[in-house]
């Protein structure tokens, strides 16, 4: 299957006084075409700065990132490609971010918000506007009365499917999902996720989503990315994660799914610039731990970046 997206090397590094931030750390990711792909991983790992880059928010300290396989890296002092970048970008990926209330314009109603995304590539009139808008509002599940409502007059469950109309209405080839059910209690959740599985499916298109959340990405995913620190330690197709969890952190991140977070350990904590980036949580490591490891395929398509294997 074809890839719509991928990055070789990708590094970001955040600068702070005398401090070196690897947000991203050498990172080869693929996306492929028509499936949900998922990024999982503990808050502060990595995966929403991964999705800004992609976006074009931040620029990458190295590496490049590919979409169709054409080089999208935002580069400095190359203005009018970057243009044309941007375009590309904006076309063609789309993102729905974690918290609706604080990425939607209070001043602005459902129309507004959706009429603004839609003619930002092409001039439209705004009777043909609004059959686009009432149509996709239809296939997120919301009728025609909160098409002048207010972010603030409307549900969780309602802003977040105004988020998801919003990334769909110019029919994006990618949409990144960054945490999109984590500020929704658990009915309203699964009710957004089945919503999401049945548009993928009916417009076969590419998401990335991301959480930390194993449950949530079980129930939506194809294939899956596990990441710790900057770094992908294991990635295979989806039952194959969950039937054979190798790597010890991907264990960790199944072990919480099963109980509260706050009772997982306390030692498990801290990260190792030298060697394996998770050294010093695992319960497995020995000497040669302290070198760098490198991806292992332990099974057909199930790749492990861990020493024990």
């Amino acid at each position: 299957m074809e890839n719509i997206l991928y990055t070789e090397n990708l590094k970001v590094y955040f600068f702070q006084r005398k401090r070196i931030v690897k947000a991203i750390d050498g990172i080869d990711i693929f996306l492929k075409k028509g499936v949900v792909s998922s990024l999982a991983g503990e808050s502060g790992c990595g995966k929403t700065t991964l999705a800004k880059t992609i976006l074009g928010f931040y620029k990458p300290t190295e590496g490049k990132i590919f979409f169709d396989n054409e080089d999208i890296t935002l580069k400095e002092k190359e203005l009018l490609r970057q243009r044309r970048i941007f375009r590309i970008i904006r076309r063609n990926i789309q993102i729905v971010f974690q918290n609706p209330f604080l990425s939607l314009d209070p001043r602005f109603s459902v129309f507004s918000t959706l009429y603004e995304t839609l003619t930002v590539f092409k001039k439209i009139k705004k009777n043909q506007a609004k059959e686009i808008i009432l149509e996709i509002l239809k296939e997120v599940e919301l009728d025609g009365s909160i098409l002048f409502r207010y972010p603030h007059e409307l549900s969780g469950g309602q802003i977040q499917r105004v988020a998801i109309a919003r990334a769909l209405i110019n029919k994006p080839t990618l949409v990144i999902l960054d945490e999109p059910t984590s500020n929704l209690d658990i009915t309203t959740a699964i009710k957004i996720i089945e919503l999401l599985k049945e548009l993928q499916q009916r417009y076969k298109m590419s998401f990335l989503f991301i959480s930390h959340n194993l449950k949530i990405i079980k129930k939506i995913s194809h294939f899956c990315f596990i990441m710790y620190y900057g770094k992908i330690v294991e990635y295979g197709e989806k039952k194959l994660i969950y039937n054979n969890p190798l790597h010890p952190y991907t264990k960790i991140l199944m072990q919480a799914c099963m109980q509260k977070l706050e009772k997982i350990k306390e030692e498990m904590q801290g990260i190792s610039e030298d060697g394996c980036p998770f050294i010093s949580r695992c319960n497995f490591k020995e000497k040669k731990c302290k070198s760098t490891p490198s991806f292992k395929e332990v099974e057909k398509g199930h790749f492990v970046f861990c020493h024990k294997f």
